[in-house]
C-alpha cells in the first residue's frame, strides 16, 4: 500500500517537469519532416516560389508533431508545445549558419520579412499543436 502512495506522490510530482527528451526529439522529427518536405521542392521549383507557403508548412507540421509529442508529457503541454517550436527553430538557425554564406545568405534568399514570420509561424504551430491536444 506505501508503494502504490509513493507512486501516485511521483506521478504528482512529474507533471511540473519539463520533458526535454521529448521536447529535443519534438524538434528534430519536425525538422526533418521540414526537410523531407521542402528540399525536394527545391530541386524543380525557385526557392521564392516556395517560401510563401512555406508559413503553412511549417505552421502544419509544427502542430502535428506537437499534439503527437504532448501526449506523452502528463502536463504543461502548451510550454512543452512551444519549447518543440523554438527549439527546432534554433536547430534551423544553426543549420543556416552552415550554409554557404550563412545566415545572411538565407535571410536574403527567403526575405527578411518570410524569413521570420516563417520561423514565428513554425513557434506558433506547435503551440498551437499542444493547445488543442485534448487527452481521452
Amino acid at each position: 500500500m506505501a508503494t502504490s502512495s509513493a507512486a501516485i506522490d511521483n506521478s504528482a510530482n512529474d507533471s511540473g517537469k519539463l520533458r526535454w527528451g521529448w521536447i529535443i526529439l519534438g524538434a528534430v522529427i519536425l525538422e526533418i519532416a521540414l526537410i523531407a518536405l521542402f528540399v525536394p521542392m527545391m530541386q524543380f521549383v525557385d526557392i521564392s516560389k516556395i517560401a510563401p507557403f512555406a508559413g503553412i508548412g511549417t505552421f502544419g507540421l509544427g502542430f502535428l508533431v506537437s499534439w503527437w509529442i504532448v501526449r506523452k508529457v502528463q502536463g504543461r503541454r502548451v510550454l512543452h508545445g512551444f519549447l518543440i517550436g523554438l527549439v527546432a527553430t534554433v536547430m534551423y538557425f544553426a543549420m543556416c549558419t552552415m550554409a554557404p554564406g550563412g545566415l545572411a545568405a538565407v535571410i536574403a534568399s527567403y526575405g527578411p520579412v518570410l524569413f521570420y514570420v516563417g520561423n514565428g509561424v513554425r513557434i506558433a504551430g506547435s503551440t498551437a499543436g499542444a493547445y488543442f491536444y485534448r487527452p481521452r
